[in-house]
Formats: structure tokens, sequence, C-alpha cells
């Protein structure tokens, strides 16, 4: 009797095991799925499924089911959000155009016919707004994904040695030193136009013979530009507000508009890279990195 009982609870307890075990082969293939199922929305933006059945793992994946809804909704709202904001300063930038345009005509006319330093003054002050609307429009189109990026493998050396010789031409005193080579899938006339913006600001913000160091590095999953001059830097407390638009430092020319970095970091961030600026051992500098995206995401 008591060698039946030791039998009978030998089968219970390997058949408890084994239904533990398919049941734990079970859930791992449906944790499996769910992990491939939020890999695919993060790549593609598709959706889980919602789950109509009963038990925890029903339960998981209609969470996530709600949580990548809800993530795709908020993403659409802003974009949407952006999307309005651009027309909205698209609709004011076009009637202040007109305006500035038939100013701009009379300050010429009265410059032509009687020149001075007020008529000279006139023109140049409209002549910055003319550039703030472009600037201010371009950066809302930039954030709203209005503009098409057209996305290239791109040698980064080539963008910036472009840049040193257009800046040299304009600063032919300043040393502009280039370091490094890098491969990056691009838009390359927009990337000419953030590292631009940085390297014009450190002639500027330089002294007469001033130096600009650019070094690039590349590693199997990302590229990085660090871009350091030997201006002295800007105060500690400056430089969380140098992207920050309209921001103007104190020693910014009056020409400046204090919006060119905020442009240079919503183009970087359109390439899915970062950018940070702090002062350095003699001037502020610029580090920026780029991950190295597969061609074949969705960008």
């Amino acid at each position: 009797m008591k060698e039946q009982i030791l039998i009978i609870s030998l089968i219970l307890a390997v058949v408890l095991c084994l239904i533990l075990l398919i049941t734990n082969i079970i859930n791992k293939r449906k944790v499996r799925k769910l992990t491939e199922s939020i890999d695919n929305f993060i790549k593609d933006g598709k959706v889980l499924e919602m789950s109509t059945k009963d038990g925890a793992m029903a339960h998981l994946q209609s969470n996530i089911f709600e949580l990548e809804t809800r993530l795709v909704q908020e993403r659409e709202y802003t974009k949407q959000e952006a999307k309005n904001n651009t027309e909205f300063i698209s609709d004011i930038s076009h009637q202040l155009k007109t305006p500035l345009a038939g100013l701009r005509l009379y300050c010429e006319m009265e410059h032509s016919t009687s020149p001075s330093t007020h008529t000279e003054k006139e023109l140049r002050l409209v002549e910055k707004m003319e550039k703030l609307i472009h600037n201010v429009l371009k950066l809302e189109k930039i954030r709203s994904d209005t503009y098409v990026m057209n996305f290239n493998k791109t040698e980064i050396s080539i963008i910036l040695e472009e840049l040193k010789t257009e800046f040299c031409t304009l600063f032919p005193q300043k040393q502009i030193n280039i370091g490094g080579k890098g491969v990056l899938r691009c838009d390359k006339s927009w990337l000419r136009e953030a590292f631009g913006n940085i390297i014009k600001n450190a002639c500027e913000y330089t002294t007469a013979d001033g130096k600009i160091d650019v070094t690039i590095e590349q590693s199997e999953k990302s590229v990085s530009v660090a871009i350091e001059d030997n201006g002295g830097g800007v105060p500690e407390n400056e430089l969380p507000l140098l992207f920050k638009r309209f921001h103007r430092t104190k020693n910014a020319s009056s020409d400046s508009a204090g919006i060119g970095l905020s442009i240079t970091k919503a183009i970087i961030e359109k390439h899915h890279g970062t950018i940070i600026v702090e002062n350095g051992e003699n001037g502020l500098r610029f580090s920026i990195c780029f991950p190295i995206i597969d061609a074949n995401l969705k960008l």
C-alpha cells in the first residue's frame, strides 16, 4: 500500500513538473513574441494587437497595446501642433514681408537721393528683420518636418573642409584645423548649415588670430564631431541658454538675432543626433554625436 502511494506521488510530481515546464516554455514564447512586437513598434511604428483572452500574459499584451496606441496618438498630436505652429508663423511671416518690402523700397529711395549714416542704419535694420523672419520660419519648418531631408552616405570631413575654405576667406587670420574622418547618412546641405553656424560663431567671438579645432571620430555605432575655439567661453549660467531661441550673449554682435544655434540643434536632432556645449580649456566646446543608423530603418 505504501509502495503504491509512493508511486502515485512520484507520478503526480513528474506530471506537475511537466506541466510547469510546458507552462514555462509557453510563457517564454509569449514573452519573446511580445518583445518582438515592441521592437517592431520601435522600428516601424506597428502597434501590437489587443488581446481578448484572460490571464496575466494577455493582460500584459493589452497594456502594451494601450501604451503603444497612446504613444502613437501623442506623436500625431505633437506633429499636428507643430504643423499648426508652423502655419501660424508662416502666415505672420507672409503678412510682415509685404510691408517690409515696401519699407525697404522707401529706405532705398531715400538713401539713393540723400545718402547718410541714418539711411544706412535703416537699411541694415530692415535687412536684419528680413533675415530674422526667414530664420524663424526655417526653424519652425525643421521642427515640424515640413522640409524633406535627403539622407545619403557622406564623408563628414568633406563638409567641414568646404566650410573651412569659406570661412578662411571671410576671416583670413583665423586658424581652422580639421582632423579625423567619419561617414554618416545625412542631408549634406542641412548638416553643412548646422556646422557652419557653430564655426561662424567661433570666428566672430574669437580674437583676430583666433583658433578653431574640429575633431571627427568614428566608432562602430556613432560618429562624433567636436568643435572647440579659444575665445574664452561664456559664463556658466549662460551655457544652458545658448540653444534657446533669440538668446544673445553679452558680447554678441548687433547683427546677431540669437537663432543660429537653435537651428543647428534642430538640424542635428533631425539627424537623431545630440549636441552639448561646455567651456573648454580656452573657449567653448561643442560636442556632437550621431548614431550610425541602418539605411533600412525608418527615419
